[in-house]
């Protein structure tokens, strides 16, 4: 890691200028390894809104591109370490160390694990830059986790790489690296307590069906983007053939980092019951849950904690009433018209409505279609909603959001 005083001052007065430029005129810099720079200005570029603690030390040198945006936010990695509990940690996948930085606080013991190099250089260097008597002295180790003596800790946490070897995405857990399914009974064996981070799009009770001792799932989201899953797995007491799930003991923790506020939701399986259909068509409210709960799937949940909620339909993801809920989690519109659908109502509707917010839930026509077949424009205070609704088919719903004080 060629880490000087010149590169650290070079990258400060270059991280606003064109790279592309900058490697160009390297010769220009004999005495800075202008590749490596550039690198670093790039890294730094990807950090500025997710983690501008970690963007605004010069000090810090960044693990290259594909780690610093592959990271987690400043956010997510906070909320981890309010999930945890002990005084001794190991990250077996340790990466650009942000989660494990964030998640080390208070502890005692640290142990950072990463098997590339130059990762681990970074880690020893930032560790040692950041370090503020709340965090211990790390004990940085290079090596494959699954190569390595596995400590005794209170908690074990991995981030498994969700990229196969061609370099294409990968979702399932046993596609992931290292395979926590192959791995859970050794890993539980050493820890009181294991936190897995999965990718968003990952199939949650199909990930409940292959772990053992889950006691919670956390679907975190940043400013309405669904972020990561977490999983978090203590030992079972008694012997497991198969997931946790069927004991309907898991809670589910549903958090979205909004701009100005955060939308936090929390259910058991065992609570999630049969959905409320409505039987009386829709209602002067529509209501559409929070990414996270969409991803949690929590909609009888839903049905069961607010009196008077129903879904439209069993598949249609959208749901209403005729009182106003103010504390739902998520947004809610107040519905102004409700058009069945039609080739004759699809010819006219840009007239009347010639620029809207359009959304589909369960219906023929994806969003994009749907303003491709109108030439609706994109925008506006107008929200569009197409969806089917139980015992009346599928319906256009003109709405307008509704603003209330606990939703700015």
């Amino acid at each position: 890691m060629t880490w000087t005083s010149d590169i650290r001052t070079f990258i400060q007065q270059h991280l606003n200028d064109d790279t592309a430029d900058l490697l160009l005129a390297a010769r220009r810099y004999p005495d800075v390894d202008v590749p490596f720079a550039v690198e670093q200005i790039e890294a730094r570029r990807r950090l500025k809104g997710k983690l501008p603690e970690w963007y605004g030390n010069a000090d810090l040198v960044m693990g290259g591109r594909v780690p610093a945006e592959q990271c987690s936010s400043e956010q997510t990695a906070r909320y981890k370490r309010s999930i945890i509990a002990g005084e001794s940690l190991c990250d077996m996948t340790g990466g650009m160390g942000v989660d494990f930085w964030y998640m080390s606080e208070g502890m005692q013991r640290a142990i950072y694990t990463e098997r590339q190099l130059s990762l681990c250089e970074a880690a020893r260097h930032n560790f040692a830059a950041l370090a503020d008597g709340c965090h211990p002295v790390v004990d940085v180790r290079e090596g494959d986790g699954r190569n390595l003596p596995i400590p005794s800790v209170d908690v074990i946490y991995l981030d498994p790489a969700r990229r196969a070897g061609d370099g294409s995405r990968v979702y399932a857990m046993e596609d992931c690296e290292p395979n926590v399914v192959a791995w859970q009974d050794e890993l539980l064996a050493h820890a009181n307590m294991v936190v897995v981070k999965l990718s968003p799009m990952a199939d949650i009770k199909d990930v409940l069906r292959k772990l053992r001792g889950v006691t919670e799932v956390h679907v975190v989201a940043v400013k309405n983007e669904c972020k990561e899953v977490l999983v978090k797995m203590e030992a079972p007491q008694l012997p497991q053939e198969e997931g946790c799930c069927n004991g309907n003991d898991v809670k589910v923790f549903c958090v979205d980092f909004k701009t100005n506020r955060t939308i936090r939701y929390s259910f058991g399986l065992s609570d999630e019951m049969a959905v409320f259909v409505s039987e009386s068509g829709v209602g002067c409210y529509l209501y559409e849950p929070d990414v996270t709960l969409m991803k949690a799937q929590a909609f009888g949940s839903l049905c069961h904690r607010f009196n008077h909620l129903r879904q439209l339909e069993a598949g249609t993801h959208l749901m209403t009433s005729d009182e106003l809920l103010p504390d739902f989690p998520g947004r809610i519109f107040e519905v102004e018209e409700r058009m069945p659908l039609s080739s004759k109502l699809l010819k006219r509707l840009k007239r009347d409505i010639p620029q809207a917010n359009i959304a589909t839930r369960n219906f023929p026509l994806t969003a994009d279609e749907l303003r491709k077949k109108t030439g609706i424009k994109d925008g506006g205070e107008v929200y569009l909603f197409g969806g089917k609704v139980k015992d009346v088919g599928h319906l256009l719903l003109k709405c307008r959001k509704k603003v209330v004080p606990s939703h700015p």
